[in-house]
């Protein structure tokens, strides 16, 4: 027989019930993806965080976007890796702050293309009202072709990494733009003929 966790919800939602063998084989995912708690758990006025730490920011971005469930408003999970701090909120996967190199693009030895915006309307709000400096989306390297997911700035050239071959990549996100309508906001892009924005 399982050992059992029970935890009720602040609003009065329902008991979830987890079994020793579903913490273990949370523990073992985490493992997997190179996680070790970090400062563990913190709640304070703006949210109750998970925190981890990790060696391997792909692999930690993936735990997130495929282990983690978040279906809460205000709980977030963080990890801090050497690539910065990744998260995944309600509204899904995210960059706290982008890393001081990103914003020297003289540096980059190809230039790379967005394929894809991953940020949602609350992502925008956050650029508006200054609580972020980053979107993410989903970058194509323009070295080996290899595509993954990324933070970049808005109406601006951000430098990224690739995470498979290390070339160093300039993308523009110039052609990205939103507008807010009250509470709602509107994101628009044009695509190339080759697919890329």
């Amino acid at each position: 027989m399982g050992w059992f966790k029970k935890r009720r919800s602040r609003d009065a939602g329902p008991i979830v019930f987890a079994t020793r063998a579903d913490a273990e084989a949370a523990k073992a995912k985490q493992a997997a993806a190179g996680l070790e708690p970090g400062y563990g758990l913190l709640r304070n006025a703006s949210g109750t965080y998970y925190v981890f730490r990790g060696s391997d920011t792909e692999k930690a971005k993936q735990y997130l976007r495929d282990e983690i469930n978040v279906t809460r408003e205000l709980t977030y999970y963080v990890v801090e890796t050497p690539n910065g701090h990744w998260g995944k909120d309600i509204d899904g996967l995210y960059l706290e702050n982008l890393l001081p190199w990103q914003r020297d693009v003289t540096a980059a030895e190809h230039q790379g293309d967005i394929i894809g915006v991953m940020t949602g309307a609350t992502g925008f709000v956050a650029i508006d009202n200054g609580s972020t400096d980053n979107f993410i989306v989903c970058v194509r390297c323009g070295n080996c072709r290899h595509e993954w997911e990324d933070g970049v700035r808005y109406q601006h050239s951000t430098a990224v990494r690739c995470p498979s071959c290390a070339a160093l990549n300039s993308v523009d996100s110039r052609r990205i733009s939103y507008q807010r309508y009250g509470s709602a906001v509107v994101t628009s892009y044009d695509i190339r003929p080759d697919g890329t924005i």
